[in-house]
């Protein structure tokens, strides 16, 4: 369940404003990330959702300069308020390669990837790329280093963890190896943590483990969790708001509540619609969204979602602002919204995830 707390007159901890990256090929540039705008609050969790391709990942890797050759944040801002600060520090104009961006990975902002087999060094102990970790940003002798890695092991709840510092990756279940990613992203306390799919690879139940395994850890700790997902069922249990993308762009976003039980945007309303919901009258099919996901160098004119929509009108064929609805923390890029008109949408007990 997302946490009760009241996050909008909280300080921000990052700030993205404006956010485009960009991918130079033989064809064209692909902006995978396009105009993207949004905060992330002191011990907040936001949610990003939409289908693969969306630009979720790349958003989440452009935050620490990670994003893979021969991309390039091409404008935008980043700003990330750290501790102590009185000004923001733009990451965005800090050059990937530099010295402070990796003062800043993994110790004041980690990232979890969703595969941890090919993120684990497989040559290394687990304890060891945990206590390298510690050792590089703690300035601590191996001894402290590998004392953090046994305690970090424990607090993810890997038994026997002073036995299990010393194996290999390929020794540990699936469901491990991701406590163990967690485990390392976790060590230095940062202050937020990206979470890319942390469990598509893991069966229900572990699933259920991780998570509330990052929730438990998130209360602890006081971070900030940015967590990348297709399933909004996670969504729907863990955030307090959520991000909406759909071609790299930001179609929605708002709180939980103003997506699921108030979603505006017809691609919003599409996705909650195709989630298979427990006491759901039987049909023959599930409803989904006609069509698929624009090839990123043949985006449509106007509104990438235009050519899948059941709503699309002429003004379709321009591309619509981010816009504030009535309620200032809901926003939403669709024409069908311009004049603040309410939508026909879900009501409250027709939630569509589970649980909700």
């Amino acid at each position: 369940m997302a946490s009760e707390q009241n996050t909008s007159h909280q300080k921000p901890l990052l700030e993205i404003s404006g956010l485009k990256t960009v991918f130079p090929t033989d064809d064209g540039i692909v902006n995978a990330v396009n105009d993207v705008s949004f905060s992330i609050a002191r011990g907040q969790t936001v949610g990003v959702v939409g289908e693969s391709g969306c630009g979720k990942s790349i958003t989440g890797l452009s935050l620490l300069q990670l994003v893979p050759s021969p991309g390039r944040i091409e404008t935008g801002e980043i700003l990330f308020y750290r501790n102590g600060d009185a000004e923001p520090l733009d990451i965005a104009q800090i050059p990937p390669k530099s010295e402070l961006i990796r003062q800043i990975r993994g110790n004041e902002i980690a990232i979890i990837f969703q595969e941890p087999m090919t993120s684990l060094n497989p040559v290394y102990t687990v304890g060891n790329q945990i206590a390298e970790a510690v050792a590089l940003h703690q300035q601590v002798d191996k001894k402290t280093a590998r004392e953090r890695a046994i305690e970090m092991l424990e607090r993810v709840g890997i038994p026997a963890p002073a036995q299990r510092v010393d194996e290999y990756p390929h020794q540990l279940s699936g469901g491990m190896r991701q406590r163990v990613m967690i485990a390392m992203a976790l060590c230095c306390s940062p202050s937020l943590l990206i979470a890319d799919e942390p469990t598509t690879a893991l069966d229900v139940t572990i699933q259920a483990q991780v998570l509330g395994l990052m929730q438990e850890l998130q209360a602890e700790f006081g971070m900030a969790i940015m967590l990348i997902t297709h399933d909004l069922g996670v969504i729907a249990d863990l955030a307090d708001e959520v991000v909406v993308m759909y071609a790299g762009r930001v179609v929605e976003r708002g709180s939980v509540d103003d997506i699921f039980y108030n979603p505006f945007h017809p691609y919003t309303q599409g996705l909650l619609k195709s989630i298979p919901v427990l006491g759901r009258t039987v049909q023959k099919t599930l409803p989904s969204i006609p069509g698929t996901v624009p090839h990123p160098l043949a985006l449509p004119t106007g509104c990438s979602f235009q050519p899948r929509c059941p709503d699309r009108m002429p003004e379709c064929e321009q591309m619509p602002e981010l816009k504030i609805t009535d309620n200032e923390a809901h926003a939403v890029r669709c024409w069908l919204h311009t004049d603040n008109q309410q939508l026909t949408t879900p009501k409250k007990n027709d939630k569509t995830a589970s649980g909700k």
